[in-house]
């Protein structure tokens, strides 16, 4: 992947809180587990998903040779 088209850090970091959120975990072990003083701050980080979800796939593997 080119450089300029890479994640940042604080991408990832958002993209981490916005899925502990999608899994129905508590506001306050998100906050926690990010080490923000402020629920606002966490709150910021999981702005700007709205109307995405995650979709998951149950996938097999052939491994027969």
């Amino acid at each position: 992947m080119p450089k300029d088209e890479r994640p940042t850090f604080h991408e990832i970091w958002a993209l981490d809180a916005w899925l502990y959120e999608q899994q129905g975990c508590l506001q306050e072990y998100i906050q926690a587990l990010m080490g923000h003083a402020d629920v606002r701050m966490t709150e910021h980080y999981q702005a700007g998903h709205e109307g995405k979800e995650v979709q998951y796939l149950t996938v097999g593997a052939d491994l027969k040779l």
